[in-house]
């Protein structure tokens, strides 16, 4: 049951990874406000680093806006799906690698004003080549990039996707 203060939600879109919801939020001013969220069951972050400290990244052609960005591999989660069971599946997919190891690093939300989207960052070492299994819509390649160069990467706007921003920030920083 709601709350007087807790919003009220109208599906809009039912999607096959998110959904799209309208909330009807109460003001303090006793008028009613409409906004549109992305309903969404999270994703995975994945920051592979190779034994001499390069981190595996890709090239990540994105439909949405038109462009190739240097990317950390990340998959969206399935209903239910404990994280580093995305983790795995993901890694091997997107760039080929399997893990030996993967740590929980942090958790963070993607664009918490308009999505309730939890992003998981996970650190996978020990790592070992093998095939990627890309979908069929996935135009991807796989960059090896030294941890001394992404520094000047970010700097000079290589590096423009905020998921691959946090990961990043906290691999240099030490995390």
């Amino acid at each position: 049951m709601n709350q007087p203060n807790d919003p009220e939600e109208t599906t809009l879109l039912k999607g096959a990874r998110f959904n799209v919801e309208r909330l009807t939020l109460h003001g303090d001013d006793g008028k009613l406000y409409q906004r549109e969220v992305v309903r969404h069951p999270g994703a995975v972050v994945l920051l592979p680093i190779l034994d001499d400290g390069s981190v595996v990244m890709i090239d990540n052609t994105r439909p949405t806006v038109g462009e190739t960005l240097l990317e950390l591999p990340a998959g969206t989660r399935e209903v239910g799906e404990a994280g580093h069971v995305t983790a795995d599946r993901e890694l091997i997919e997107e760039t080929g690698y399997s893990a030996g190891k993967l740590e929980l690093m942090l958790e963070f939300y993607s664009a918490p004003g308009i999505s309730d989207e939890l992003m998981l960052l996970f650190r996978a070492s020990d790592l070992t080549a093998g095939e990627a299994q890309r979908e069929a819509t996935e135009s991807i390649v796989n960059r090896i990039v030294a941890k001394e160069d992404i520094p000047a990467l970010i700097r000079d706007g290589k590096i423009r996707d905020a998921k691959t921003l946090v990961g990043l920030y906290a691999y240099l920083n030490g995390e």
